[in-house]
This record gives structure tokens, sequence and C-alpha cells, in this order.
């Protein structure tokens, strides 16, 4: 689908004020009024910056802030590659066919960043000093206030004020929340179950995160979480033993690797006795899903998609 289209359906239909049960206080521009001025002020982890009302060439380091900027309707000319990848997550891609990578997450390339000409750089949530001022030195940077572990909704409020598209971001997110009660609702007579997304590595699953996205949104479509998920300030585990995969039994288990490539971890985890010992998988309750997006995404699209998956899931169950 066309990124305009992605966009009109995600604000018609999806909502995410839910994942907000620690997303509380105002939009984070504090200007009154953005018309007519050329220049606002955004809150930011280093005080307030005043960036442009209407940028043009806008370069987005890192996966929240370029799926924020997208379903903002918003194009950036440069972007970071995936975590672990070589180009831009494989579910955003197709958005941005001819985007220009300007370093990886570990490394910005300073000098490609600026050669993409910036009028305004949205960089990642804990993006450390001295990397905010070499990026500033180039062109206004935005680094989102510190927030809960999870909140990935306030990294989207910061896009949206700095894009000076408050109204469009919080619409966004009440289409995410509400989305995922409809779908709560939908579900209530059979009490929901438990469920846990794992990420199956080459020396056994990690549990992620219960206050990661693809969790919440699973809590908010009626789920509960696999007490072994319930941690946070780091996004999962160390690898499991062979001996502690009871851990992962679930009533539902979903499982991704670091790409795309779900079925190899499948594969992988099937060749293990004690893994197809475990009730979720005896009972066929194991759903593969996209890594790029369960694993290491968070955003609008990331959740739109979260949501696709689980009510296709469901309705095959």
């Amino acid at each position: 689908m066309p990124r305009r289209g992605i966009v009109t359906a995600l604000a018609a239909a999806v909502p995410l004020a839910l994942l907000t049960g620690c997303v509380t206080g105002s939009p984070t521009s504090t200007s009154a009024d953005r018309e007519g001025a050329s220049s606002a002020a955004v809150r930011t982890a280093y005080g307030d910056v005043q960036v442009p009302t209407t940028p043009r060439r806008v370069v987005a380091l890192g996966d929240t802030a370029l799926d924020s900027a997208l379903a903002l309707g918003v194009e950036p000319v440069g972007t970071l590659s995936s975590r672990g990848g070589d180009s831009v997550s494989a579910y955003l891609a197709a958005e941005v066919p001819d985007i220009t990578l300007v370093g990886t997450v570990a490394e910005i390339n300073f000098e490609a960043v600026a050669e993409a000409r910036p009028d305004l750089i949205l960089a990642a949530s804990g993006t450390p000093r001295e990397r905010y001022d070499a990026l500033k030195a180039i062109a206004p940077t935005v680094v989102p206030e510190p927030a809960r572990f999870g909140d990935w909704e306030s990294e989207t409020r910061t896009v949206a004020a700095a894009l000076g598209k408050e109204a469009e971001g919080e619409r966004l997110l009440t289409g995410i929340e509400r989305r995922a009660e409809g779908i709560a609702g939908r579900r209530s007579a059979d009490g929901g179950e438990t469920a846990v997304v794992i990420r199956w590595m080459p020396d056994g699953p990690v549990i992620l995160s219960s206050a990661l996205m693809p969790s919440r949104l699973l809590k908010a479509t009626g789920d509960r979480s696999c007490p072994a998920a319930d941690f946070t300030g780091k996004p999962h585990t160390d690898p499991l033993s062979l001996e502690n995969l009871g851990k992962i039994d679930a009533d539902r288990i979903y499982l991704t690797s670091l790409n795309a490539d779900g079925e190899k971890a499948l594969a992988a985890a099937e060749a293990q006795p004690a893994f197809a010992r475990l009730e979720a998988v005896k009972a066929g309750n194991v759903d593969v899903v996209d890594g790029d997006v369960w694993s290491s995404a968070a955003g609008p699209l990331a959740a739109g998609k979260v949501l696709d998956d689980v009510e296709r899931l469901r309705a095959a169950a």
C-alpha cells in the first residue's frame, strides 16, 4: 500500500493511547501558535529547541523516528540502517525506497548527515550529549525527553511536535488504542490467555519484556503477560537453557527472530525436544511473526502491523 494510503488507514482505524498507561502530559511543543511563525520551540532532552514550522528536509535517526514521521505523512531524506541490518527495516523499506542511509544505530556518519542538507534532525531517545552536540552543529536536533522504559509513544509525540503535527500524532495514538480495545471487546467471552513474545537465538530463546510495544498491545487486546516477561529496564532476558524452557510455556507463544525469517527460527526451535514438550507447542499455539516488527520496532506503523497480525492469527485460530 502506498505511504499515503497507509497513513490514511492508520488515522481512520488505528489507536494508541492505550499503550499510554504510562503516557501523560501535554504535547511536547511549547509553541502556542505554529501557524505563521518561521520557527517554534520544542521541549527536548537538552532543553527547548527552535525548529522550522514546515521542515522540508528531515533526517530521522532511528526506526521509531522514521516510523513516526512516515505515519505523520512526512518522508525523511535520511535515516540509519536497522539494528543488526544494512538497510532500513523491511516493514518500512517500501515507503522510502530511495532514502539515504547516514549510518548505523551504533555509528552515525556525520558527514553523510551534513550531505543530506537537513533543516531538522530527529534523533533517538537516549542520544548522548556528545552526539547531540555534533548533530546540532548541522541542523536543529530534537532528542526526546527521557521516558519510562517501553514508552515509545513519547518519542512519537516528540516527533509530531517537531513536525508541527501534534493533533495528527494524538489521532494516530488514539486510533491504535481504540483498535486494540475493539479487538479485546470482540473476544471478551474467552477471557483472554497468557501470551509471551520470544526471539529465537542460536544459543536459545530470549523472552522479550512485557513493557515493550508488542506485549503491551497483546495486553490491550485482552491477553495476560507471561510472568517470566514481567521485567523492565532491559529489552529481553539472557538466552534460556533447555532446562528453563518451561518459563515460556504460556497459552500462546509469538516467535520471532532477528530478521523476518521466522520459519528458520521455528525450525531451530522444533529441533529441541524440550520445546516440543511445551503445552503451547502441543496445542499448536505457536505463531511465527515478523522479527523486524515484533522484535525491534516501535512506532504507529509498527503498532498497526502488530494489530494486523493479532487479528489475522486470532481469526485463523
